[in-house]
């Protein structure tokens, strides 16, 4: 056989075997991926956007790790309702980027051109350590959506970064159980230029901001510019509900009071309630009620 003809029969075996293997480019979107709207190629007519999460938290002193895993980002606009961006279940902990100044890498995707206005992430988990250990905190809700524009351009880079306020969104139980309460700043992006030099490195400039905003949770996980769980009461978990001021928050038929015991506030970081041992709360940097 004329081993030109050989060489391009090979070519055509292989490439029928790509196809039916699945093969598909290095960064382009698998057909399930599509059904399910999660767009990570770099698709024709599409815009990429890279969303970041970073944490400009004051010293915590003897908390030396908040670890968060976020398992999904959603985003929204009214001409395609709710569109996965990605759903790698992921851990960044905050306070090790808050040491570094930097931001990091959730998701680098394509999405249709267009106006954005709610931005969705899927928080499972947050894992405390401190002189004691690791700690796992009660999260007023696994969902955190947030009111905000992205616009998404052809051809162009957006950006959207997660600025977790750490020092804020801490609180402490008077029996000494941690809650996360999620104070962020959003800040959205368009026509940035972006440079990826690692996962936990990511460097964002230029561009024009659209959305500068710092949203807080309370302790039935709204979420919203004028809402936090408040710095100056007492918070407690009961069962599987967070209480705050003394009344506790969720089910009506479940509800039950607890005291408030307020005092004086000493140090700075995370808040507590009045009760925590002194020994073992006050040497990690916490507020005292």
């Amino acid at each position: 056989m004329n081993k030109q003809l050989l060489i391009v029969l090979c070519c055509v075996v292989l490439v029928v075997a790509c196809d039916q293997t699945g093969y598909r480019e290095p960064g382009s979107p698998s057909q399930e991926d599509r059904d399910k709207g999660i767009f990570s190629g770099r698709d024709e007519g599409t815009g990429r956007v890279v969303f970041t999460i970073s944490d400009a938290a004051a010293n915590m002193n003897a908390i030396s790790s908040v670890k968060v895993t976020v398992d999904e980002i959603q985003v929204h606009s009214a001409a395609e309702g709710w569109t996965t961006v990605s759903g790698d279940s992921q851990t960044h902990d905050l306070l090790q980027l808050d040491a570094n100044g930097r931001m990091a890498l959730i998701a680098d995707a394509q999405l249709e051109p267009g106006t954005y206005d709610q931005i969705r992430l899927e928080i499972s988990k947050v894992i405390v350590t401190d002189a004691q250990g690791d700690h796992e905190a009660k999260l007023p809700s696994e969902e955190l959506r947030i009111q905000g524009r992205l616009i998404v351009e052809e051809n162009s880079t957006s950006t959207a970064d997660f600025d977790f306020q750490t020092d804020e969104s801490l609180h402490v139980t008077g029996n000494g159980r941690y809650i996360m309460a999620p104070v962020i700043k959003l800040e959205t992006r368009s026509d940035a230029a972006v440079d990826i030099r690692s996962k936990t490195d990511v460097v964002v400039t230029g561009g024009t901001t659209v959305t500068d905003i710092t949203v807080g949770t309370d302790a039935e996980g709204n979420v919203g510019v004028n809402i936090r769980v408040p710095s100056n009461v007492d918070i407690g978990i009961v069962g599987n509900i967070i209480t705050v001021g003394g009344t506790q928050r969720g089910n009506a038929s479940s509800r039950s009071n607890m005291s408030a015991n307020v005092t004086s506030r000493t140090g700075v970081g995370v808040r507590t309630g009045a009760d925590v041992d002194a020994r073992t709360r006050t040497d990690v940097g916490v507020r005292t009620y």
